[in-house]
């Protein structure tokens, strides 16, 4: 098992967390006002999702240049190439970037030079709903498009019964849960659930 990539991601959520406890202390001692707040959560959900992002690259490229360590029988190579030069070439197919999510991108590029996709296809149905949802939640953040609002609306929002405020992104991730926890805070402890899953 590689723990390369998973500690990088891991060593970013703790990043995370650290500041939005920070930005929160400062809240509650009034240096910041709600506005302010809205826009660190969205700032740091978007992080953590660029973040989870690039661990599925780094962790997808590790597995084919054999820099990782699975047992043979979970994790099998279905191609190999020449040299990283030759292996970009192949995987980027004349775009400038490989994109990872929504999940299916990954789902489908791990089935063409993975047996069986593995180990990205081990997210199970819960895990792959719970990671649609961080997708929609990121979209509605970065695109703010009429599409994007109503698949948050729908996909994410649904028919709970929110608080107005809650309706809108930022307000949503602030929010607490039936858990008691902040929903960002389960996202964030979501992802990094997945990335060990996958590593």
């Amino acid at each position: 098992m590689s723990t390369s990539e998973l500690s990088k991601f891991e060593h970013s959520l703790e990043r995370i967390t650290y500041t939005r406890q920070r930005m929160e202390n400062l809240y509650q001692d009034k240096r910041l006002n709600e506005t302010d707040m809205d826009s660190v959560y969205e700032a740091l959900f978007l992080r953590a999702v660029t973040s989870f992002e690039a661990f599925l690259e780094g962790q997808f490229l590790a597995i084919l240049q054999g820099r990782t360590s699975y047992a043979q029988r979970r994790v099998r190579v279905r191609m190999s190439a020449v040299s990283r030069d030759a292996l970009f070439s192949i995987l980027l197919q004349r775009t400038k970037y490989m994109q990872w999510l929504p999940f299916i991108n990954t789902i489908e590029r791990a089935n063409i030079y993975l047996a069986g996709g593995k180990p990205f296809s081990e997210l199970d149905g819960g895990q792959r709903d719970m990671l649609h949802r961080i997708t929609v939640i990121r979209n509605a953040i970065a695109h703010r498009s009429d599409y994007a609002m109503k698949k948050f609306s729908q996909d994410v929002i649904g028919t709970a019964a929110l608080l107005p405020r809650e309706h809108r992104p930022a307000g949503f991730l602030r929010g607490v849960s039936m858990a008691r926890q902040k929903r960002f805070e389960i996202y964030i402890s979501q992802l990094g659930d997945m990335a060990r899953r996958i590593s």
